[in-house]
């Protein structure tokens, strides 16, 4: 048997991403197992630590973050035997997102700070300006919108002077989420617009998906709500398609809003209740406490007092839990709305 060289390996690598980009999820995650293989046989301890997060990143994307755990740990001690201060960095960083998704976030910012110490001394600017958007996303879960968007805002700029298109339409997908919060309609539009055009020009399928149904919820806000339905259709049979649980489960959380908007209240229970069936499965702490006030605003409308304050009572849990202290407040004001 011929024995491949380091050209074949990195070759598979380039192809588990491009099948990545492409939603081609199966054939990804194939191309991802075979180079793995062929690394751990060659002990190419650095290639082989960026391939397990690559891979981990593709399952966290999918919704599945105990598989993606593994995969970073699993990272980490292939950094650890080939001593690479970069490969140790980036996996700090994702080892932060898991912990962000299960609701610790001492121990994201605690991780976050241990990445970026890292990668300060690697020399690593992209990964720094990753950082600094994560850590913009733990501000904002916190309530803290201000220093979110400078965070934002510095990450952005930094990867626009670097010309970095790909990572650019990943922190105007955060900003386009915090002006939606905010109430700032027509900057979010904007920003998801710019956002979807690198990603389309990229071909790059998931992160048109996730940026799509994101606009999705703006059309809703602002009661376009025939666009809003058509682009959640669009992001829910996507994601069904590729197996992708998470934005599956948020385009279910959309459908179920949109249906409550237009009077189907009985629809979108039913959602709703399916939304969090799949939700379960994620360890996404934040989503799930958002489906559990989605369905404590339907159960409102439909005059059922007493499954909207179960409803809010547990997510005003989880959002104090995850220290969403915004979110809980808003949701301790709607059960003080209820009839005693």
């Amino acid at each position: 048997m011929t024995r491949p060289d380091s050209g074949d390996v990195r070759r598979l690598v380039d192809l588990a991403r491009e099948a990545e980009r492409r939603g081609d999820i199966a054939k990804s995650l194939g191309f991802y197992d075979d180079a793995i293989e062929m690394l751990e046989r060659e002990q190419d301890l650095v290639l082989l630590a960026d391939a397990l997060r690559w891979k981990g990143t593709l399952h966290r994307e999918q919704g599945e973050t105990e598989a993606a755990y593994r995969c970073y740990t699993q990272s980490l001690i292939h950094a650890e035997k080939c001593g690479s201060i970069q490969c140790k960095a980036h996996g700090f960083n994702c080892l932060a997102i898991i912990a962000q998704r299960r609701g610790n976030l001492t121990e994201s910012e605690k991780l976050y700070t241990q990445a970026g110490e890292l990668a300060e001394t690697a020399g690593d600017v992209r990964l720094l300006g990753m950082i600094e958007q994560n850590r913009g996303v733990l501000f904002n879960m916190r309530g803290n919108f201000v220093a979110a968007e400078a965070r934002y805002s510095n990450s952005l700029g930094a990867f626009e002077r670097a010309n970095d298109d790909e990572a650019v339409s990943w922190v105007l997908n955060n900003l386009g989420m915090l002006y939606t919060k905010l109430g700032h309609y027509q900057r979010a539009i904007e920003t998801f617009e710019r956002a979807l055009t690198i990603a389309r020009s990229r071909h790059d399928a998931l992160v048109e998906s996730i940026l799509t149904l994101n606009l999705a919820l703006v059309w809703v806000a602002i009661g376009r709500l025939d666009d809003a339905e058509k682009a959640c259709a669009s992001a829910l049979e996507e994601a069904q398609a590729r197996g992708d649980h998470l934005t599956s489960a948020e385009a279910l959380k959309c459908r179920a809003r949109i249906e409550r908007e237009r009077g189907a209240l009985e629809a979108s229970i039913a959602t709703l209740r399916i939304g969090i069936f799949e939700a379960e499965s994620l360890e996404d702490r934040l989503l799930q406490a958002e489906m559990l006030r989605e369905f404590g605003q339907t159960s409102r409308a439909l005059g059922n007092s007493a499954d909207a304050r179960l409803a809010w009572l547990e997510a005003a849990e989880s959002f104090e839990d995850v220290g969403a202290q915004h979110e809980a407040a808003e949701i301790n004001a709607l059960l003080a709305s209820l009839p005693s």
